[in-house]
């Protein structure tokens, strides 16, 4: 049996979650569901990153502690998953002491191995990115990623040699032993590697930052925000004391990440994991934003679409397919209310739900208890459509395998519309409407079997009312919107 460990980004809980917290659990969750179906032995991860500086100064701001906002806010990502359904297998707090012994044997390996170093050092920090910022790289005096000037701070730091990785990171990206998709950011690490990997400061002073993960052998200083988060990857497997879970699941099969973090997870985080002489995650997968009117979605600028609204409004199967269906599995995608309508009315409610209706309510009233068989019709199609489905999930394009069920479930419609099973039953035509009955419901289970992975409970009705044992009809799949 294959492992394949599975790791969404851990949410930054300076905010409640948005609908781009949802679109990447839901692209995390399918993808750990489609392993597990295929019978791999599946982990998927997901937690909250609770230090640095910007969580730090948002409760600050609000009058709580450090500790009540990550309290409240994680608490918020866990209704997430609950909400859609998620079937993560551990959720990881960056507070918890496991992870705090873990990034401390971490750090502690790569001091060991001499790739850290002490300085002074002045620079543009911006409390959006958690990061130190080139002047080059701000647009009219602000960091690309966040609205906001970045301030300029003095401090004595610890400092990690990435300097030292660029060639062995290059060669690792272009031989595909570490693998970047989709292939434009890919392309936009090769070529921050190329222009030359700058030493990233490492820690910062607990007197300034006393929100962090104490830097093990420098009670003054605390951990710098990313090479914390970054370790949670394996500090969930318990790293700390070693065992089983890291034997059995590390290296991680692919990291599930937002583009705008790839930088840190395809250089920084393998650095760190070269520097401790640890194997590197097999993948990363980027994927775009969610935006709002053409703009990233976010809490910062305020423009953030509540992802528990959305599902009160059409469910939380129909919000998980069209995360997945509309959203460019590796780039942007517009959220609109008008299309989440006209897609739910024309793929859920017609391609899908009237179709498998349309043929069980058939078959009860032609055949009673009998369930037809089907003959080799669709055996061709389905086999293509497996073909394309894999080839979706595998290549980071859940996007393209459900299109290919889409088209599927369409033959079914067309399918219907071409032989006119009513008319079959009012000319007594059974034994040849028996087998195009037994072929629409072969049709509609291949169909609800591809969905597991978008939308579990759906398929399992749609599966319990396609059963070869006996069919049944329950409520309407999908119901009107008000």
């Amino acid at each position: 049996m294959s492992k394949f460990y599975i790791t969404n980004a851990i949410a930054y809980v300076n905010g409640a979650p948005h609908l781009g917290h949802a679109l990447e659990l839901v692209q995390g969750d399918a993808l750990a569901r489609y392993h597990r179906m295929i019978g791999d032995d599946t982990r998927f991860l997901v937690g909250t990153d609770e230090f640095g500086s910007k969580n730090h100064q948002t409760a600050k701001d609000k009058g709580m502690s450090a500790q009540e906002l990550a309290d409240l806010n994680s608490a918020r990502f866990r209704e997430l998953h609950e909400v859609f359904g998620a079937s993560q297998d551990d959720f990881i707090r960056t507070t918890e002491d496991r992870h705090q012994k873990g990034a401390q044997k971490l750090w502690q390996m790569i001091e060991d191995a001499g790739y850290f170093y002490k300085k002074d050092y002045k620079g543009l920090y911006c409390s959006g990115c958690e990061a130190f910022v080139m002047e080059k790289d701000l647009v009219n005096g602000k960091c690309g990623n966040y609205p906001r000037a970045p301030k300029e701070l003095s401090e004595t730091n610890l400092f990690f040699k990435l300097s030292e990785f660029g060639d062995v990171l290059r060669e690792k990206i272009e031989s595909g032993e570490f693998e970047i998709r989709p292939e434009s950011r890919k392309n936009e690490i090769l070529s921050l590697i190329k222009e030359g990997l700058r030493d990233v400061s490492f820690s910062r002073p607990s007197s300034t930052l006393p929100w962090g993960v104490t830097v093990p052998g420098h009670d003054d200083q605390v951990m710098y925000v990313w090479c914390d988060a970054l370790s949670n990857y394996l500090t969930a497997l318990g790293f700390a004391e070693g065992g089983e879970l890291v034997e059995r699941y590390w290296p991680a099969d692919v990291h599930l990440v937002g583009k705008d973090i790839t930088r840190f997870h395809c250089c920084i985080w393998p650095a760190m994991l070269l520097a401790a002489g640890l194997p590197l995650p097999k993948a990363v997968y980027a994927h775009g934003f969610v935006t709002n009117e053409g703009q990233k979605m976010g809490k910062s600028l305020g423009n953030a679409v509540d992802p528990f609204e959305i599902v009160e409004t059409f469910g939380k199967e129909a919000v998980r397919y069209y995360l997945l269906r509309e959203i460019p599995t590796g780039s942007d995608g517009d959220y609109s209310d008008e299309r989440f309508r006209a897609l739910y009315r024309d793929e859920l409610q017609n391609t899908f739900g009237n179709l498998e209706r349309r043929v069980v309510s058939m078959t009860l009233k032609y055949f009673g208890e009998e369930v037809p068989e089907a003959d080799s019709h669709f055996d061709e199609l389905f086999e293509k459509t497996r073909r394309e489905y894999r080839a979706g999930f595998e290549s980071f394009n859940m996007k393209k395998a459900i299109e290919a069920v889409v088209s599927l479930a369409r033959e079914g419609n067309a399918y219907v519309d071409e032989t006119k099973p009513w008319a079959m039953a009012k000319e007594e035509k059974m034994e040849v409407l028996a087998v195009v009955l037994g072929n629409l419901l072969a049709l509609c289970r291949e169909v609800a079997e591809l969905l597991v992975p978008v939308m579990p409970e759906i398929s399992a009705q749609m599966l319990e009312e396609l059963s070869p044992e006996g069919l049944s009809l329950g409520e309407p799949l999908f119901p009107p919107l008000s």
